[in-house]
């Protein structure tokens, strides 16, 4: 027990840390490649490293509900506890192009139809979502010429930013893993679900360090840094990610993830995705909101936590 809270407390404290330093680099980044820091927060955060590699774990070991977990289950958390959380802490103006959240609908359809066909994410299903995670992202880039922005000022050496990003990003998937470890020790000993695990142990776990790579740029004036790691990890996980996997091993659903933890994701990314096209700026009351639509989530969730 006490190695769980200690592993849950050091994990929190290097994520926080890391985005500090994340934040630094992709900052730079952007000002060194003349690219807006939006398009930085879609490419370099939606590429979620620690998810990939939980999810190409799982599935390999034939776990199929906890490679989907590290998909619905932190792309539930994402747009609901993790970005609730980051307004909370500071409310966020929406300053990013209709191509972003237009992104988000677009791998939530193709996420439901190769779930939703037959219950199963095959092999071939898997390689053209992988094509269209990849195929959006490029589009984004075409068509929305806000994402080359005008120079932001003097960057840093090329050196200095790859070690704020790589040492960044180390950090935080450092953090991330301490505080899964962290939540599996305290709960090892309970025999929950494979897919309450998935979807809600792992996919909050692998999340977790969302709530301070969103608030800490948004905090330091760079929102657009932020919701480009929402629409980006959006995009990659609806379709990068479940490809490999699913390239890796066909992954069969559990009953229960088609009837509400999928469900429940369709309605948060389209409620998120509808904010961002429509409204100018997103406060603490939207933080509390989204943030009680992921207890209500744990509530649900929580009545099936058993084998």
């Amino acid at each position: 027990m006490l190695i769980g809270v200690l592993a849950l407390l050091a994990g929190l404290a290097l994520v926080v840390w890391g985005a500090e330093l994340f934040t630094d680099g992709a900052i730079q980044v952007a000002a060194r490649l003349a690219l807006s820091s939006f398009f930085v927060g879609a490419v370099v955060s939606g590429l979620e490293p620690e998810n990939l590699a939980s999810g190409i774990g799982a599935a390999i070991g034939g776990l199929p509900q906890i490679a989907l977990g590290t998909v619905i289950g932190s792309t539930i958390f994402l747009l609901t506890g993790a970005l609730g959380l980051a307004l909370l802490v500071t409310p966020m103006a929406i300053r990013i192009p209709r191509e972003g959240p237009v992104a988000m609908v677009m791998s939530l359809i193709l996420f439901g139809l190769v779930l939703w066909n037959d219950g199963t994410v095959t092999r071939a299903e898997g390689v053209l979502l992988v094509l269209a995670g990849f195929g959006l992202m490029y589009w984004l880039y075409i068509r929305a010429p806000l994402f080359r922005a005008e120079e932001e000022g003097q960057a840093a050496s090329g050196a200095k930013i790859s070690g704020l990003v790589v040492a960044g990003s180390a950090i935080i998937v450092t953090g991330a893993a301490l505080l899964v470890y962290g939540v599996r020790t305290l709960l090892a000993a309970t025999g929950v679900s494979e897919t309450f695990l998935g979807m809600v142990v792992v996919g909050m776990g692998e999340s977790l360090e969302e709530t301070a790579r969103m608030a800490a740029p948004a905090r330091r004036g760079y929102p657009e840094l932020a919701w480009g790691n929402v629409v980006g990890t959006t995009v990659v996980l609806l379709t990068v990610n479940l490809g490999v996997f699913a390239m890796i091993r066909p992954l069969i659903a559990d009953p229960l993830v088609l009837r509400l933890h999928a469900p429940y994701l369709v309605a948060c990314t389209l409620l998120v995705a509808g904010a961002l096209l429509l409204l100018p700026k997103l406060g603490r009351g939207a933080g509390a909101i989204l943030v009680a639509l992921f207890v209500g989530y744990l509530v649900l969730a929580l009545q099936h936590v058993w084998r």
